[in-house]
């Protein structure tokens, strides 16, 4: 590689890590319950971003050795490995995160660097020290893909659990970002024994650590709806899975939100589902009641079911993120008791169920309102992902949103 073309590419990545550090280290982190771990997280990255900045910087000023290049790239890899990984962890599952475990796997780091450091140095042996090195840094990528995607795989389901509904793409910046961080991690193995691609991998990996100042940034706006998982303990989430009177934390605005909606006037507004979302039996609607084994059985079922009605004729299941077992809790009944009534007397649980209804909803705005975007009756009706949206209406309707709007007209 040319030496002054190097030297401008590494003082110029100097001074954009650097100012990206600065950036980092403003980013105010809201004081939210669950986002102690985030603003620890970002309290150990800014002084990476320094360290780095500050390794470039001398590689401006000392020129490039292969060496001397080689090793120092393999450290910082390792140390961008393991924060980053810790980083996206934090998003996801703060509650796993140990510091100590991370500072003893940044102490390893730097042993191996500082061995590698004294044979480059004082023997010959440099490079079967490095292919050591090199060896143990795949695997340590290797340990943290596995642990990333088991702790994703729990994210993603306990939140879909917790909102009765599919919420991965949501969660999917995360997932890019850590493969994003990955592919770098990769790619800087095949510098060190391809050099001449320092052009393009230095703006790559500044590029990477502008995204991750930008995630900071709109963490908490992009997963908000998910602190009332992330903020629960371990433990109690556990406790939370196998005991069904165990409600999880939710914003005390939902609830009050729920709440109001639930004793509100009976004012009834026009029906917009079929029959066949009623309760499967023969009898009217007021004389249907469910075949108790207890006395009060039956005012409990009737409770449920006129509050039911109201949900639908109010059409309360278009609200977003509202998990089910708020919905359950407003009632003010057993959610054991409500899950047996869903299935006896609607022959589904209450995501299908909820699901079916606001796609209802949505055949129902395209028909009265063509001139409506596909975006806006997502919104409309309580998706929060097109995708979804269009995917779940193609399988009730047998066509795709588009073409039943366009088939409106």
């Amino acid at each position: 590689m040319d030496e002054t073309t190097y030297k401008i590419l590494m003082g110029a990545s100097a001074f954009m890590v650097a100012m990206l550090g600065g950036m980092l280290a403003a980013t105010t982190i809201q004081q939210e319950e669950g986002l102690e771990k985030l603003r620890k997280a970002r309290n150990i990255i800014v002084p990476s971003y320094f360290v780095l900045a500050l390794l470039s910087a001398l590689c401006c000023f000392t020129g490039y050795d292969s060496r001397i290049e080689s090793a120092s790239t393999l450290l910082v890899a390792s140390y961008q490995a393991l924060l980053f990984t810790m980083s996206m962890m934090v998003f996801i599952r703060p509650a796993e995160v140990r510091w100590k475990t991370v500072g003893k796997q940044a102490a390893g780091i730097t042993v191996v660097g500082m061995i590698l450091s004294g044979v480059m140095m004082f023997t010959d042996y440099f490079f079967c020290f490095f292919y050591v090195g090199l060896a143990l840094y795949v695997a340590q990528l290797l340990f943290y893909t596995r642990k990333f995607m088991q702790a994703y795989r729990k994210t993603v389901q306990e939140v879909e659990d917790y909102y009765d509904d599919d919420e991965e793409s949501r969660l999917a910046w995360i997932k890019t970002g850590f493969y994003s961080a990955l592919a770098i991690g990769i790619v800087a193995i095949i510098i060190m024994f391809r050099p001449g691609l320092y052009m393009l991998f230095v703006p790559l990996y500044v590029a990477f650590y502008g995204f991750m100042v930008m995630w900071f940034i709109n963490y908490y706006h992009r997963m908000k709806f998910a602190f009332p998982v992330l903020a629960v303990p371990q433990d109690s989430a556990d406790a939370t899975c196998c005991v069904c009177t165990v409600l999880p934390i939710v914003p005390e605005t939902v609830l009050e939100e729920i709440g109001h909606a639930t004793i509100a006037p009976d004012t009834r507004k026009e029906a917009i589902v079929s029959e066949d979302m009623q309760p499967e039996t023969d009898e009217p609607m007021e004389r249907r009641t469910e075949k108790p084994d207890k006395p009060n059985c039956i005012e409990t079922t009737q409770l449920l079911k006129e509050r039911l009605q109201r949900y639908i004729d109010e059409k309360e299941y278009c609200q977003k993120d509202v998990p089910s077992s708020i919905v359950i809790e407003s009632f003010g009944i057993n959610q054991s008791f409500f899950r047996q009534y869903m299935k006896d007397h609607y022959k589904m649980d209450f995501r299908p169920w909820r699901k079916e209804l606001r796609l209802r909803e949505a055949v129902r705005l395209f028909a009265e309102h063509p001139e409506y975007s596909i975006d806006k009756v997502c919104e409309m009706v309580g998706y929060n992902d097109s995708g979804n949206f269009n995917r779940d209406f193609k399988k009730m309707t047998g066509m795709t949103p588009k073409c039943y709007s366009n088939k409106s007209v």
